[in-house]
């Protein structure tokens, strides 16, 4: 998988990038837009970031259930092995309190993610703030991603091309695996 990221001024840029993503079979699952301008976006009809998109939720939510998971299997270990309660903890017990700590794990991890911006999307935090429009375009293949990438250039050069990165979703990293285009 590929994500290709775009800035542009104005509204109007969006709407006709997103016309040429159609024209290229690019749905509107396959894209959205990170903007300030949400009802600009909406009235445009164009694919507005979700609250899973702009947020960090799945991110550390992913990062707090693998804490969790293994908190809660030390927690077992530790309860099998010691006994405090002087009862042996068999294989189901055992399973319970990983799964319960881990899904609390989860839980606390989607809350934090819930008031951080998705990791992917701080580098163009200031440009968002000052009214910028980030058009991320999510492909299955590098080839498609290449010629949706030439397409955009030829066609929309008041787009500035940011970056590109393989979608993949790193746990343990909190940055993009892209390099930004130098300015």
């Amino acid at each position: 998988m590929r994500t290709l990221y775009y800035l542009m001024d104005r509204l109007v840029t969006a709407r006709a990038m997103a016309d040429t993503l159609r024209e290229l079979n690019v749905d509107s699952n396959g894209y959205y837009i990170v903007s300030q301008d949400h009802d600009g976006l909406r009235r445009s009809e164009l694919h507005d970031a979700s609250v899973l998109e702009e947020t960090d939720l799945v991110h550390t939510g992913l990062r707090g259930a693998l804490v969790g998971g293994i908190a809660g299997v030390l927690f077992a270990l530790w309860i099998a092995i010691v006994q405090p309660f002087g009862m042996e903890v068999g294989l189901i017990a055992f399973l319970l309190i990983a799964l319960l700590i881990g899904n609390f794990g989860a839980w606390v991890g989607g809350m934090v993610g819930l008031s951080h911006e998705n990791y992917r999307l701080a580098p163009f935090h200031e440009a968002i703030a000052h009214g910028k429009y980030l058009l991320v375009v999510n492909l299955r293949a590098a080839a498609r991603a290449r010629k949706v990438k030439e397409v955009l250039h030829k066609r929309h050069p008041d787009a500035r091309f940011e970056a590109e990165d393989s979608g993949a979703m790193h746990l343990l990293s909190a940055r993009p695996d892209y390099h930004l285009r130098h300015h």
